[in-house]
């Protein structure tokens, strides 16, 4: 129920055109985990080997090496810039043996939660700061939208707190709502507030 109609419709019609078979977000999750769960270290080193064949095959129509090909560092000159590289090929491999060794650990899976506020800090946050409809105002000589009732084909408006709130309505997505936030920053934070280019 997260997913889009246009993403559904491109899903279907990809589907359609390669000749698959459509499933479900649900049931495509089932199917994918117990693919996963078959699949040896072995498969898939074989199968990153066959679609890497093109970068470790040094020349065309050879096939790759089952090896490593090269290993490229870049470090600087030395820790003043000056001094020649430290760098040298028994440290470069004692780093990479170091690395092979050191131990692996998976990442921890985050939950998400659906919001960051909880509803009693929303709630003293509203009551502290009564939020308030004010009417929007251009910069090109439109005149001012009211703040009490809706414009067509595009609403304008501001918060009590200066926040602008701009409202389209889509035909096309009859049932779902999108929300972008756009925060001031980069050159125009820079006019704004009289900062130096570049700052």
């Amino acid at each position: 129920d997260m997913i889009s109609h246009g993403d559904q419709l491109a899903y279907l019609m990809e589907t359609v055109a390669n000749g698959h078979t459509f499933m479900s977000s649900e049931q495509s999750y089932a199917i994918t985990e117990a693919a996963l769960s078959t699949l040896t270290l072995e498969e898939v080193n074989s199968a990153a080997s066959e679609l890497c064949a093109h970068i470790t095959g040094l020349n065309d129509g050879e096939a790759g090496s089952e090896g490593t090909v090269v290993a490229v560092a870049c470090t600087p000159r030395s820790a003043d810039g000056d001094a020649p590289s430290e760098l040298t090929e028994d440290r470069l491999c004692a780093a990479i043996a170091r690395a092979c060794r050191a131990d692996v650990e998976p990442v921890e899976d985050v939950v998400v939660p659906h919001t960051l506020v909880t509803d009693d800090e929303l709630a003293r946050a509203v009551e502290e700061h009564p939020p308030a409809w004010a009417e929007g105002s251009f910069t090109d000589g439109t005149p001012n939208t009211p703040a009490d009732r809706i414009t067509r084909p595009f609403t304008l408006r501001r918060l009590s707190n200066g926040i602008r709130v701009g409202i389209n309505q889509n035909p096309a997505e009859s049932q779902r709502g999108h929300l972008r936030i756009v925060a001031p920053g980069g050159r125009d934070a820079e006019r704004r507030l009289g900062f130096p280019d570049g700052s």
